[in-house]
């Protein structure tokens, strides 16, 4: 029974925090637990105990006489999780240049397949999900998946704002593509200060193109959570 309970708590978790990192609850949003209980299809107690671990995660605000909410996107956060980012992945997409052989190859090149399918239909989730194989891929060569997973914990704030870049029109999405080509033959040729360049580069259009989405939603932002 209490691996049960365990199991709904944290698929409870699990579903709440993807629908904010993806922006279905979007920041600043009020929130109530019942209709999230309706929403996702499992119990108070669960969700209950999800919504407490996400306060901790400092995705949910919790204020006496005025309920709970959604928080806002912490740009200190993100912009320092994506500092930790680009600082290992960097050195991680280089070591990949000493590693890569056809079969690594050949799964870059379906992911990226993958990436170019998903703009015409323009299906966030599922290129969301190919962007994050594509980076992933080069820890899963390198034996560094451990590394690929911790920064998952801290990258919380850099997602949700990833997520939303995704949903402003003026922000093409061939552009990620481009690069991740661009890095991709960097690798594929061993030419390792090249995709190290190119991946450091790649995680910098972050901070090129976050006024566009402070000016796109000014509401949804925070620039630094105490």
């Amino acid at each position: 029974m209490q691996n049960a309970a365990n199991n709904l708590q944290t698929q409870a978790y699990e579903l709440i925090k993807n629908k904010i990192i993806r922006a279905e609850y979007t920041p600043g949003q009020k929130i109530v637990e019942k209709e999230v209980e309706a929403t996702i299809n499992i119990g108070r107690t669960p969700v209950r105990e999800a919504l407490i671990h996400l306060r901790r995660d400092g995705l949910i605000n919790v204020v006496p006489q005025s309920g709970t909410s959604i928080s806002l996107i912490d740009m200190h956060a993100a912009t320092s999780a994506r500092f930790v980012r680009e600082s290992i992945e960097k050195k991680v997409v280089m070591e990949a240049g000493n590693q890569m052989n056809t079969l690594n190859a050949a799964s870059f090149d379906q992911i990226l397949q993958q990436q170019k399918l998903q703009i015409e239909s323009r299906n966030v989730p599922a290129f969301f999900a190919a962007d994050e194989a594509f980076h992933r891929k080069f820890y899963e060569i390198t034996d560094k998946i451990l590394v690929w997973d911790w920064l998952q914990i801290v990258n919380i704030h850099l997602n949700r704002f990833r997520w939303l870049r995704l949903k402003v029109a003026e922000l093409n999405w061939d552009t990620l593509i481009e690069q991740h080509q661009h890095i991709l033959d960097a690798v594929q040729h061993h030419n390792v200060e090249e995709a190290g360049f190119l991946a450091s580069q790649h995680l910098h259009l972050m901070l090129e193109e976050q006024q566009t989405l402070l000016e796109k939603f000014p509401e949804y932002f925070i620039e630094r959570q105490d």
